[in-house]
């Protein structure tokens, strides 16, 4: 007998047996339990989880020798018949190839003939959206009312291509993308039927090489298995099928927040020299910061978000609870930046060099700054209750301050002076950045100038008035606000002010001028009229 590869010997033969599509599997077998089944239905989903199989499921419960059931018993004429794809009423189409109209009116032609040996005729037209709109058209009114003994199954991956007229003739069910824990339990059936033993790891790196499809993970398996004649190797798996393990990720993402923009190099290097597509690193490298993103925030029942296995969920969670929140998501908007650089690039090289320096360097003047200017800690000793002495009377309440200043603020402000909040400006930077990044880049156009009633004064120069602005809103201020308690140790109110003589930073001075340009001059319009050999004739 010839060898039958994985994919077709593990081929579920029931719909219990169907891998990650309980929503469908079990609205079917209700639709069979009620006889209230459908004359056309069109399965959409992904390559390799599970529609044929379904189709082939369906018609058997429809021709098994019990009679009509959920459960084909798999032993009858019929059902052999079907799973060894020779039944005479079950017609299987390639719509890639028979896409056309003549074969169209062939079928309509043949719907006619009522079934040799089973009670129902089944068409399944695999890859329907091939079909040509003329083909479509053709197929309308044999699948609006087709004969009572005539079912059909349409199965696409592409449905947005499918006509609307077809559609809405259709039951249709939606398959999704089977998750890696349930691909990699059916391997590890299979491996344990097959008297192969292999680690999770590897199990790991098959579902994910997989993305998603049984069918595939499963070919996958086949291939390692006569790939490696004793043990199945991590290595080899990675070496094989050209995958980039999760721990490369792990290790650039350590050396990012260590600041060892040398060893990330490095790291980068190894993946060339290996062979790696750059273009799947940096893809990687984004799903790996969304789960530390996602790991960061969701506390309880992250698997629901985060489809790895348990140690390595622990291991990324572990690594996610040490880097800021706003850090990565910084991090991810640079991937974005670097992937659309590597599209208009000849490479991904460059630009993901470019990346890893980046976010290496943020990270390492964040620890310098941080060393070099401790937050000192609060003191532990009580400070004594104030002592208000009773207002005379006759004599008039003097206008108090906004009733959300606090206490403190006039009776500490004393104690730091303005070289003591310059000294430690990157720091009280830092921590804004922590807390919103956009914030802490507002900030860094602005300087402080003053400490004066229980007010830190941050002046800001005349072209950066955009910056000023931007940070006068309540939410925005309350953070300042909070994080110069936390790093100087003094309640102080923050207030925004333009003082004449500030030297603006390039992009104020770039926003500024900008701003005040004449639209002919501003470089975008420039480069517009430039291309188009355009002029301005009108300018309000």
């Amino acid at each position: 007998m010839s060898y039958l590869v994985f994919a077709r010997k593990w081929r579920p033969k029931d719909f219990d047996e169907v891998v990650g599509q309980e929503h469908v599997t079990q609205t079917l077998k209700n639709a069979i339990r009620s006889q209230k089944l459908a004359h056309a239905y069109l399965f959409s989903g992904p390559q390799g989880v599970g529609k044929t199989s379904c189709a082939r499921i369906l018609a058997k419960a429809l021709n098994c020798a019990k009679g009509l059931t959920d459960s084909p018993c798999g032993t009858c004429p019929a059902c052999l018949e079907i799973t060894e794809g020779r039944s005479l009423d079950i017609i299987e189409i390639d719509g890639a190839s028979n896409r056309g109209i003549d074969e169209i009116r062939t079928l309509r032609e043949n719907v006619k003939f009522a079934p040799l040996n089973g009670r129902t005729k089944v068409y399944i037209i695999d890859e329907v959206h091939m079909l040509t709109s003329e083909a479509f058209n053709a197929l309308l009114k044999t699948l609006e009312e087709p004969p009572p003994y005539v079912k059909f199954i349409f199965a696409t991956t592409q449905p947005e291509k499918v006509l609307p007229t077809i559609l809405s003739r259709c039951q249709r069910f939606d398959f999704v993308r089977i998750p890696y824990v349930k691909i990699i339990a059916k391997l590890k059936e299979i491996a344990a039927s097959e008297k192969r033993t292999i680690s999770d790891d590897v199990f790991y790196a098959m579902a994910k090489a997989s993305a998603g499809s049984l069918r595939d993970a499963e070919s996958i398996l086949d291939q390692m298995i006569s790939f490696s004649s004793g043990e199945v190797r991590l290595q080899d798996v990675v070496s094989v099928l050209g995958i980039i393990e999760d721990d490369l990720f792990y290790r650039f993402v350590g050396c990012v927040t260590c600041g060892d923009g040398e060893g990330v190099l490095n790291l980068i290097g190894s993946v060339v020299a290996q062979g790696k597509d750059l273009n799947y690193f940096l893809e990687g490298l984004l799903e790996y910061y969304r789960h530390l993103m996602v790991l960061r925030i969701v506390r309880t029942q992250p698997q629901a978000l985060v489809d790895i296995p348990t140690d390595l969920l622990k291991k990324i969670s572990e690594q996610a609870q040490k880097m800021g929140l706003g850090d990565i998501v910084a991090s991810i908007n640079h991937i974005f930046i670097a992937q659309d650089l590597s599209r208009k690039l000849s490479g991904p090289r460059v630009p993901l060099e470019v990346l890893a320096v980046k976010l290496a360097s943020h990270h390492a003047k964040k620890s310098s700054s941080t060393h070099a200017s401790p937050v000192p800690a609060p003191s532990a000793k009580p400070s004594a209750p104030s002592v208000v002495a009773p207002r005379p009377s006759g004599i008039p309440r003097q206008e108090e301050g906004p009733a959300d200043t606090p206490m403190t603020s006039l009776a500490s402000s004393a104690s730091c002076t303005l070289e003591e909040i310059k000294d430690r400006w990157a720091t009280f930077l830092g921590q804004v950045s922590q807390a919103k990044m956009s914030v802490a880049t507002y900030l860094k156009e602005g300087q402080p100038v003053g400490v004066e009633k229980g007010f830190c004064v941050i002046g800001f120069p005349k072209p950066a008035v955009f910056f000023k602005e931007a940070l006068s809103h309540k939410a925005s201020v309350k953070i300042i606000e909070d994080v110069l308690k936390s790093v100087y140790g003094v309640a102080l109110r923050a207030r925004l002010d333009i003082v004449e003589g500030l030297t603006p930073s390039a992009a104020a001075a770039a926003a500024a001028a900008a701003q005040e340009a004449k639209p002919e001059e501003t470089p975008f319009l420039k480069s517009a009229l430039d291309l188009f050999q355009g002029k301005v004739i009108r300018n309000k």
